[in-house]
C-alpha cells in the first residue's frame, strides 16, 4: 500500500451544501448617488456629487440650512460670489477625486501646520501645476467654500513656487 500521496491525488471531501433556510448575508444600504449643481458668479453651472460635496464645509452647511428650512432636496446651490466658472470646474474635480476622505480639522491648516509641515500627495501637485492667477483663484475658492485641505495644499505650492 502507497502512503505518500500527491496533492493531486488526495480525495478531495465534497463540500456541505448550505441549510436552505438561511437567509443570504444583507447587503449593506447603498445611499443612492445625488448631484447637486452648483452656480458660479458668472453663471456656469457645474455638477457635483452629495459625497464630494462633503469635502466643502461651506456648501454643506448651506444644504443643511436649506433642509432645516423644509426643503428636500437640494438640486442647485449658487450663484457663489467670487468664484468663476473655471475655477469652480478646477475645485469640483479636486473635490470628486477627494470624496470620501475626512476633512482636515482646523488645526490642521493654522499657524502651527506650516509649509514645511505639508506633504502634497502626487495627484495634488499635478492638479496643482497651474499659473500663479489660477493658484490665487483656487486659494481664494477654497477659503470662501471652507475646504481646509486644498487650501492647505494650495497655500504650501504658493509657498514653494516664490522659493524657485
Amino acid at each position: 500500500a502507497r502512503t505518500n500521496m500527491s496533492a493531486e491525488e488526495a480525495p478531495v471531501p465534497a463540500p456541505e451544501a448550505a441549510p436552505v433556510d438561511v437567509p443570504a448575508p444583507e447587503a449593506a444600504p447603498v445611499e443612492p448617488l445625488v448631484y447637486i449643481t452648483l452656480i458660479s458668479e458668472d453663471q456656469k453651472e457645474v455638477n457635483i456629487s452629495s459625497e464630494a460635496l462633503k469635502q466643502s464645509e461651506t456648501l454643506t452647511d448651506m444644504v443643511a440650512n436649506l433642509r432645516s428650512t423644509g426643503v428636500t432636496e437640494v438640486k442647485r446651490l449658487g450663484p457663489l460670489r467670487n468664484i468663476t466658472g473655471e475655477t469652480l470646474i478646477k475645485v469640483v474635480e479636486w473635490c470628486e477625486h477627494h470624496k470620501g476622505e475626512p476633512n482636515l480639522a482646523q488645526d490642521d491648516v493654522g499657524a502651527n501646520a506650516g509649509p514645511n509641515r505639508v506633504t502634497i500627495p502626487e495627484w495634488d501637485e499635478e492638479f496643482l501645476r497651474v499659473s500663479n492667477e489660477e493658484l490665487f483663484k483656487l486659494i481664494e475658492a477654497s477659503k470662501i467654500l471652507d475646504i481646509k485641505r486644498l487650501r492647505k495644499y494650495a497655500i504650501r505650492g504658493r509657498f514653494f513656487m516664490s522659493l524657485w
